[in-house]
Formats: structure tokens, C-alpha cells, sequence
């Protein structure tokens, strides 16, 4: 039986580190409205950022270090009211859980294993979170009908809900192919493990 981390504890930090750190420097100036480039306008690599940024740290960095984090940056963009909204504090959860379950899984799964994982945690998050939408906003009628239309077309001022779930499984993949990328370039230069492709299945 492998232990919950099988890669010894690595030095091939830093590379994933600065992605980190910069896409959580895009989140604030997004959130503050200085980023204006419209092709970065749908870049929100958010769940990649809770589940694959956790999933590529040793298991001694906590887990709940990423999704805190997130909470902080948008308390200091947005103000401390809109992180303790009802339905934020729906939102927060998600990216918890998903750093949660990378950090159960580390060492155990590969590079394909972690897209399919990050896929998951997109798709869930995109679940969760419209049908709170559906249950809270006004437009939407409390009925099957209704949550169909809160998972597919949305609200009709906005952009279909749909193009939000196309963006951030973009947005997330692109991520995570960075990230672990960045892992494996690192341990490679430090001649440490790296994450494989596929992870073997223990003895």
C-alpha cells in the first residue's frame, strides 16, 4: 500500500509557486476592475488554482492554505460584506473541497488523473453554484423548468450559464497544464520525481 503522498517531500516548489501567486495577483486586479483586456476578461482559472495548485505542494502545506487565499483576496478587492453574502458562502465550500480532495490524492495521481480531477471539481462547482442562483434569484422560476434554465440559458440579461462553465473548463485546463508543467520542469532541473502521465496503481 502506497502512504497518502507518495513523492518524497520536494524542493519543486517554486515555478508553481509564482503561477500561484500570479494568478491570485490577477484575481485581485480583476476583481478591482484594473484588468480591462477583454481577452482576459473570461480567464478565471479559480478551481484549477484550489485543486491542482493544492495538488502539486507536499503534503505539509495545508490544504485549506489555497482556498483561505482566495477568501482574502477578494475580502481586499470587494470588501468583507460581499465574502459573508449568503451565497458566497455557498461558493467557498467548493473551492475547500476541491483543495480537500487534492490533497488526499497527492501522490496518487497523475497528469491525466489531475485534469479529470480539476474537470470534475469544475463541473461540480458549476452545478452547486447555479442551482443557487436558481434558488435565489428572482428570475428563475422555482420549478424543474426553471433550474434547467439556470443551468443552460441563465438570466437573459446575462450570457448563456453555459458559456460559464465552457470558460472556466478552458480557463482550468489551461491552468492545470501550467501548473503541473511547471511542477515536473522544476523537478527535472532539481532531478527529483516528477508526476508521470499516468500514476501506476500501488502493490
Amino acid at each position: 500500500m502506497s502512504s497518502p503522498d507518495s513523492r518524497p517531500a520536494s524542493r519543486a516548489f517554486l515555478l508553481p509557486l509564482a503561477l500561484i501567486v500570479a494568478a491570485a495577483a490577477f484575481r485581485w486586479a480583476k476583481l478591482k476592475g484594473y484588468v480591462t483586456l477583454e481577452v482576459l476578461e473570461n480567464f478565471t482559472p479559480w478551481m484549477a488554482l484550489a485543486f491542482t495548485g493544492t495538488l502539486v505542494f507536499s503534503k505539509r502545506v495545508p490544504f485549506i492554505l489555497i482556498p483561505l487565499l482566495l477568501v482574502l483576496i477578494d475580502a481586499a478587492a470587494t470588501g468583507l460584506q460581499s465574502v459573508l453574502h449568503w451565497e458566497a458562502l455557498a461558493v467557498y465550500p467548493c473551492f475547500a473541497i476541491a483543495a480537500l480532495l487534492a490533497s488526499r490524492w497527492r501522490g496518487q495521481m497523475g497528469m491525466l488523473g489531475s485534469l479529470l480531477g480539476v474537470v470534475g471539481c469544475t463541473v461540480a462547482f458549476y452545478l452547486i453554484t447555479n442551482t443557487v442562483a436558481w434558488i435565489s434569484a428572482p428570475v428563475y422560476a422555482k420549478t424543474l423548468s426553471g433550474l434547467i434554465q439556470a443551468l443552460t440559458t441563465g438570466d437573459p440579461l446575462f450570457a448563456p450559464s453555459w458559456f460559464f462553465l465552457r470558460n472556466s473548463l478552458v480557463s482550468d485546463l489551461g491552468f492545470s497544464l501550467l501548473l503541473l508543467a511547471a511542477y515536473n520542469t522544476e523537478a527535472a532541473f532539481r532531478q527529483q520525481q516528477r508526476i508521470p502521465l499516468r500514476q501506476p496503481l500501488a502493490a
